[in-house]
């Protein structure tokens, strides 16, 4: 997705919120907002937009005093997510239709984001659940996801962020899990999952996990590892995770799912008014049959 201009301030925003949470001193807050304008001044909006995102946040990483400022946050979110497992299971269980039901909790999972501006706790995920198993989806687009998923014969399922990735585990419970490998980033960024949260939440005794090689909110192609690209190009299912995940593909020529909550007006409009804020969605902007 190209580079709007609204997303310029969001992405000094996310810097700043986290040196505030590592640090109460005003004077690194002025430094790291000195060096984010600086950074941002080049932006270009013919260009990838997360690439402006990318230029920002490496402006300021050696002036944080932590690498990674939301593991704390991230670990307690995983846990909130962990102790709704098994009664969530049940609700899966016994409800008519357990892919859709898993499905929809999965997507649910995607309010997890400290990008936007919000406060998450325990009940406001819970009632986010109970929302997500009722709002509208588009049944066309989950029929073509169920269907690519039983075809496709590799998928890459590219996660987002700490504490969804346990919705994400028992979404994948229901599918066929040999053939599924899950991503997470390669490195802290916001309160996306990494390895450490994997392993945590048991995704890694799922299915197989990788890294995208890069420490960014976003399977951001051009500076992904190896490793990751030779998945991507061998798979013939993409399920794509969240919004960053959205910006960062949803231009490219491949068959993609992007399963997110739309939470962000940028998003929303990149998606030709189909969607409004709060929606949560199964698209693809391919019209796939072949695998």
């Amino acid at each position: 997705m190209k580079l709007h201009l609204e997303c310029v301030p969001c992405y000094i925003r996310q810097v700043l919120d986290a040196a505030k949470l590592v640090s109460k001193d005003k004077k690194l807050h002025e430094k790291i907002i000195r060096e984010s304008l600086k950074a941002a001044v080049d932006f270009d909006c013919d260009s990838i937009g997360l690439l402006s995102q990318v230029k920002i946040q490496n402006a300021v990483k050696g002036l944080l005093p932590d690498d990674d400022p939301y593991d704390d946050i991230k670990k307690k979110f995983n846990l909130i997510c962990m102790d709704m497992e098994e009664d969530l299971r049940k609700t899966i269980k016994d409800s008519t239709d357990p892919f859709e039901t898993s499905l929809r909790i999965s997507l649910a999972g995607n309010i997890i984001d400290f990008g936007p501006k919000q406060v998450l706790n325990r009940s406001i995920i819970l009632r986010a659940i109970k929302k997500s198993l009722n709002q509208n989806l588009c049944r066309n687009n989950v029929l073509l996801l169920r269907q690519n998923i039983k075809k496709a014969k590799k998928i890459l399922f590219i996660g987002d962020n700490a504490g969804e990735i346990v919705f994400d585990k028992i979404f994948i419970e229901w599918l066929p899990k040999k053939k599924i490998t899950y991503v997470v980033r390669g490195g802290p960024a916001l309160n996306d999952s990494t390895m450490d949260d994997a392993e945590m939440v048991g995704m890694t005794e799922v299915v197989r996990v990788i890294t995208t090689g890069l420490d960014m909110p976003a399977a951001i192609l051009p500076l992904c590892s190896k490793e990751f690209m030779d998945e991507y190009n061998d798979s013939g299912l993409i399920i794509s995770k969240g919004q960053g995940n959205y910006e960062a593909l949803s231009d490219e020529d491949k068959n993609i799912f992007f399963l997110l909550k739309i939470k962000c007006p940028v998003i929303a409009e990149d998606f030709n008014g189909k969607y409004r804020l709060g929606d949560i969605v199964v698209d693809t902007r391919l019209n796939n049959t072949g695998f």
